[in-house]
C-alpha cells in the first residue's frame, strides 16, 4: 500500500482485490479459530482481524499492518467487502464462517450483486439463486432456480462446507443481519459483534445491467 498520506478508501478497495483478501484468506486459514471479519483502517493500513467466537482460546482480536500480511493465498475463497465503517475502515466478511446471513433494505439486491461479482473472481466459487435480480450468464457457477422453503436468497459454495446461505430481507431476528439504510449507511449484527458503517457497497440496476451484459454465457 502507498503512504499513509496518499492512501484513498478506493486505493484500499484495490488494493483488497489485487492482493489484500488472498492475503487475510491466508490469515483466516491459519488460525487458532475461525475468523468471521476483518477491518483495513485506510489511513495507516492496520489490519484487525475478528474471530467468530468471542470466548475462548484463540478468540482474541488480532491487530497487524498490512505489510506483514502473509503472502497471498491463490484465491480469496468467501472473503468480501462490505463497505466503510465509521472509523474510517475498510470491513471484510469471511461467508465461509457465517452459515446464514440476512441483508434488509429496501432493495437488498444491490448489495447482494455488489458480493456476487466479487465471489464469483474465485473459480472455484459456485452461487446458487433464486432470484432474477442477481442470476449473471456464467453457467453454473451462478445459476437461477427454484430453492424450496420461501424468501428469496442465494447460496455461495467453494467446495469447502458448510455452505453459506445469505437471505434477503429474511423474516424475524434469528439469524445474523446487515441492516442497510435508505442513505447506504448499516449496522452490522454477527452473534456479539456489532459494526456500524457509513457506506455499504452496492451495485444499481443500470451498472448491474451494463456488467452482466459484458459477460458472456458458456458454450
Amino acid at each position: 500500500m502507498t503512504g499513509a498520506h496518499e492512501v484513498t478508501v478506493a486505493d484500499t478497495v484495490q488494493w483488497l482485490h489485487d492482493e489484500g483478501l488472498a492475503r487475510l484468506a491466508v490469515v483466516g486459514g491459519t488460525a487458532p479459530s475461525p475468523m468471521v471479519a476483518f477491518t483495513v483502517e485506510v489511513a495507516t493500513g492496520t489490519v484487525t482481524a475478528f474471530p467468530a467466537a468471542v470466548a475462548g482460546p484463540g478468540t482474541d482480536v488480532l491487530t497487524l499492518p498490512a505489510d506483514d500480511l502473509p503472502p497471498p493465498a491463490e484465491t480469496a475463497k468467501r472473503l468480501v467487502v462490505v463497505g466503510l465503517t465509521a472509523t474510517e475502515s475498510v470491513l471484510i466478511l469471511d461467508l465461509a464462517a457465517i452459515p446464514a446471513l440476512g441483508i434488509t433494505a429496501d432493495r437488498p439486491e444491490t448489495t447482494a450483486r455488489a458480493w456476487v461479482a466479487q465471489l464469483l473472481l474465485d473459480p472455484e466459487v459456485s452461487i446458487t439463486t433464486n432470484s432474477p435480480d442477481l442470476a449473471v450468464p456464467a453457467g453454473n457457477r451462478c445459476r437461477h432456480t427454484f430453492i424450496p422453503g420461501g424468501g428469496t436468497l442465494l447460496t455461495v459454495d467453494d467446495r469447502r462446507p458448510p455452505v453459506t446461505t445469505v437471505m434477503l430481507n429474511p423474516p424475524g431476528d434469528g439469524i445474523d443481519q446487515l441492516e442497510v439504510a435508505q442513505d447506504g449507511s448499516a449496522e452490522l449484527y454477527l452473534g456479539s459483534r456489532f459494526w456500524q458503517l457509513r457506506h455499504v457497497m452496492g451495485i444499481g440496476d443500470l451498472t448491474w445491467a451494463a456488467l452482466t451484459a459484458q459477460l458472456e454465457p458458456p458454450e
